[in-house]
C-alpha cells in the first residue's frame, strides 16, 4: 500500500463508519460524508499519479 493510502485510509474508514451509523432519513448529512470520502479518495489517486511521474 502506498504511503498516501496508509495515511488516508484510517480517515476514510472512520468517515465510512460514521456514515453507516446515520439513519437513512438524514440524506443531507449522509451526502456530506460521501462528498468528503470521495474528495479523500480523489486526493489519494492524484497524489499516487503525481508520484508515478517523479
Amino acid at each position: 500500500m502506498s504511503p498516501v493510502r496508509e495515511h488516508y485510509n484510517p480517515i476514510i474508514t472512520q468517515l465510512l463508519r460514521e456514515h453507516d451509523r446515520l439513519p437513512h432519513e438524514n440524506v443531507a448529512e449522509r451526502k456530506n460524508f460521501q462528498r468528503r470520502i470521495l474528495f479523500l479518495m480523489t486526493t489519494i489517486k492524484m497524489e499516487e499519479f503525481e508520484d508515478s511521474y517523479s
